[in-house]
């Protein structure tokens, strides 16, 4: 299953903001990888960050399980609120448009 993850954070959450953050941020980033591994994620793409104090991952996992166990340990829902959006691929979605009856 495919997973778009969507964290915010506050400006003053923000790790070029607030010391504590940009601490735990430098500290866990590195290992980021190796906590997805652990926890049973591929990450397809991203982290991506941008100026609107939001960071998107696309990731891949058998359960959704999965997916919290890598938030928890990398630490980013410690300091984001995480929208998890499970997800299909444009070519799963045309199938299912193809196979379904329309209503109008």
């Amino acid at each position: 299953m495919l997973y778009v993850l969507l964290a915010t954070h506050s400006p003053e959450a923000c790790p070029t903001s607030n010391s504590r953050t940009k601490e735990l941020l430098l500290r866990v980033a590195p290992d980021i990888p190796g906590i997805a591994e652990k926890s049973g994620v591929t990450i397809l793409a991203g982290p991506f960050v941008n100026r609107e104090h939001t960071v998107i991952v696309i990731a891949e996992a058998e359960k959704s399980e999965n997916v919290d166990r890598f938030l928890v340990d990398s630490r980013i829902a410690q300091w984001n609120r995480v929208h998890i959006l499970p997800s299909l691929k444009m070519e799963e979605v045309l199938d299912q448009v193809r196979e379904s009856e329309s209503v109008f």
